[in-house]
């Protein structure tokens, strides 16, 4: 993938836009800028576990590899052997209301589905090639839990963004979370 990427995007290399990790790492959203992977957890929203040495390939989307800003984007991507996952992270404050709080988290969730799948659409229009891949997409909201938390179980509302994200870009793997496990 990272062939591709760098074909495509000219940009990736000489901004500094990916970096090749072979340990696990969280990543972390900078303010209106892009993102940064980190050894610790302080500040992060995501947490992308390596199950092995193989090296797992960090590319900071938005602010870096695609700065059109015409274009929604996802903040960043990994990935690994034939595994690519888009990941968009989403800063919400958790005041006012609890009704509140979930109209705005679920305009967030909206968003966030919008930006994935036009990032992927736009690696298709440069030509990318996501044949033998599993795509999917992640959309993390702080703060960041205690790996021990149980995931959630899938809604019918999930069902629901899964379709429309498969509309939209072809595919069907959209998550909502915090780790990703390569």
């Amino acid at each position: 993938m990272i062939n591709q990427l760098t074909e495509k995007y000219p940009n990736l290399t000489s901004d500094s836009c990916h970096e090749t990790l072979k340990d696990s790492f969280f990543i972390k959203d900078t303010l209106n800028g892009k993102c940064l992977t980190s050894l610790n957890s302080e500040g992060a929203t995501c947490f992308v576990e390596n199950t092995n040495d193989e090296q797992i390939i960090f590319v900071a989307v938005d602010a870096c590899l695609i700065k059109d800003t015409t274009i929604k984007k996802c903040d960043t991507l990994v990935t690994k052997n034939k595994i690519i996952w888009f990941i968009e992270l989403k800063e919400i404050i958790q005041s006012g209301t609890r009704k509140k709080f979930i109209k705005r988290k679920k305009n967030h969730r909206k968003k966030a589905l919008k930006q994935i799948a036009s990032t992927i659409n736009d690696f298709k229009s440069k030509g990318i090639d996501f044949s033998g891949y599993f795509v999917a997409g992640l959309i993390c909201f702080p703060p960041f839990p205690s790996i021990a938390l149980p995931t959630n179980i899938p809604t019918t509302s999930s069902q629901v963004r899964i379709l429309e994200f498969q509309k939209i870009c072809g595919y069907t793997e959209l998550h909502e979370g915090n780790y990703i496990s390569l």
